[in-house]
């Protein structure tokens, strides 16, 4: 009876889930065997192909399910590696937050991870800004041409220190409902806007979503006063037509720290 140096004993594991990958890991997770990730539909699909290549066109039709299917696989080879490691090289593709990666080798996890090159679909959101609200009512913009500089002082207009001076500004008492003890939040306000790639020239599809950031003097949570922390800053989604302070007042009642 072989011994493999392997967590998970079995050839195959199935999920019952959407699969949109077609790649193999000179080893699987901490598993010295090689392993082919894929879908039930893929392997059906390039099992038919070479089939119907020269016999029928339904071939053309059949095509795009090698990028998508159903019934996601890991196939487990029984061959030995010796391989330790949770991020072995690999080679194939898969789509991932709207870009098709491809797999091109690698040197493991412990050697810099597995290879890859992407190439981004024209509806992958790209970030176009971030805006604070200042306390004279204007907006501050951050882009790619008008970084934030870190290191300029507070006398300097677009520095760090200066936008956290002059932005708007509020501080409320918050209930910690952990332990119902009372703290003071420093709220403010911020925006972010993304926009599709191919896209980012108009702003007909932009996504912009605006919340408040929410500073503790103390910290708050059931995680607090131990090794970890409790929570000290956050950030939470501002509603349309919601104030600053009715969105704290709801995260005070919806988030469990």
């Amino acid at each position: 009876m072989p011994k493999y140096l392997t967590e998970n004993l079995k050839w195959v594991s199935f999920y019952p889930q959407w699969s949109t990958s077609f790649y193999v890991n000179k080893a699987g997770y901490f598993d010295e065997r090689p392993e082919i990730v894929t879908g039930v539909t893929q392997l059906i699909v390039l099992i038919l192909l070479p089939l119907l290549l020269f016999k029928s066109l339904w071939f053309l039709f059949l095509t795009p399910f090698l990028l998508f299917g159903w019934g996601k696989l890991y196939i487990n080879l029984p061959i030995h590696t010796g391989i330790q490691d949770c991020d072995s090289a690999s080679w194939g593709w898969y789509y991932y937050h709207d870009a098709i990666w491809f797999c091109v080798g690698g040197g493991g996890n412990f050697s810099g991870g597995r290879k890859t090159k992407s190439i981004s679909m024209p509806w992958c959101l790209e970030w176009v800004r971030t805006s604070w609200l200042m306390s004279d009512g204007n907006w501050f913009h951050e882009t790619k041409k008008n970084r934030v500089d870190w290191g300029g002082g507070v006398d300097k207009i677009g520095t760090y220190e200066w936008r956290e001076k002059n932005k708007w500004k509020e501080v409320h008492s918050f209930t910690d409902s952990f332990d119902s003890t009372t703290v003071n939040a420093t709220i403010s306000v911020e925006e972010r806007e993304w926009r599709p790639k191919w896209f980012k020239w108009t702003s007909l599809f932009k996504k912009v979503s605006t919340s408040i950031g929410i500073e503790f003097d103390n910290e708050v949570g059931k995680r607090k006063g131990s090794w970890k922390g409790g929570t000290v800053g956050c950030g939470y989604k501002l509603l349309k037509g919601e104030t600053p302070l009715e969105c704290l007042r709801r995260m005070e009642k919806e988030r469990k720290f």
